[in-house]
């Protein structure tokens, strides 16, 4: 792993979450088998980590395979005051997968899945335009994803 070890984490748990990060449906036993401990304590391990919030199992689905064919990154400029609230309101948007906050000219970034660019439009200019304090926008159609994966344990 590279980075800093993070506190109640402890190197047979790096072991399992790698593992898990290439296949979340590898068994306990395969994963025991492989590391050289009991079942019992990788299923203790996972059950702490999902516990503690560090993992989490979910099936991730491909956009595009489910008719998301458009993707946009979208700067947006707040109104400072009101950066907390805009936020609030665009992690409720089915159509935003993430959102973060930045530095730099823009305050927040978001990622936005639809199935078209017509669709994209209309989120611009309906929803998002309607988001409190969202002073100005800036959007960046991904015109091909070279890479997207979630392997954050090397």
């Amino acid at each position: 792993m590279t980075g800093e070890q993070v506190e109640g984490i402890d190197e047979l748990d790096l072991k399992i979450l790698s593992f898990l990060q290439d296949d979340g449906r590898m068994t306990f036993k395969e994963i025991a088998t492989r590391i050289g401990v009991a079942e019992r304590t990788v299923r203790l391990r996972v059950s702490s980590l999902r516990e503690t919030g560090v993992l989490s199992i979910v099936g991730v689905v491909s956009p595009m395979k489910v008719g998301l064919n458009t993707m946009a990154v979208v700067q947006i400029v707040a109104e400072q005051q009101k950066i907390q609230q805009c936020i609030n309101e665009l992690v409720e948007l089915d159509e935003v997968r993430f959102v973060s906050l930045t530095t730099g000219e823009y305050q927040i970034l978001l990622e936005v899945c639809v199935s078209s660019q017509e669709e994209l439009g209309g989120f611009i200019e309906g929803k998002l335009s309607g988001i409190t304090g969202i002073l100005r926008m800036n959007s960046i159609l991904e015109l091909k994803i070279f890479k997207n994966k979630f392997n954050f344990i090397r």
